[in-house]
């Protein structure tokens, strides 16, 4: 990804997955790209889907995942269930290898 389109990315709901979304971000739009949204949710939750649709608003040219492994498995299975989310289009990273 060269920051040059437009990106959605998604974090877990906790400080350090936001704050590396937040440089995440700032590095994109530094480099020229567009950055939709910031998407974060819990570990656990009811379904996911409304941060889910949050997501694909806006059909991102890419997505960027910072997530723990429990709350992003929950959230990828309601995307592939209930959107058009394109996984060939993800990087996703924990947040302990940044």
């Amino acid at each position: 990804m060269t920051g040059r389109g437009s990106l959605t990315i998604g974090c877990s709901r906790d400080d350090v997955c936001r704050v590396l979304a937040e440089a995440a971000a700032a590095t994109w739009t530094g480099r020229g790209g567009t950055v939709l949204s910031i998407v974060d949710w819990p570990e656990q939750a009811a379904s996911w889907l409304r941060q889910a649709r949050r997501f694909v608003d806006g059909e991102p040219d890419a997505w960027l995942v910072i997530a723990r492994p429990g709350g992003w498995a929950g959230m990828r299975d309601r995307l592939l269930r209930s959107t058009d989310w394109d996984p060939a289009r993800t990087v996703a990273m924990h947040p302990d290898s940044a």
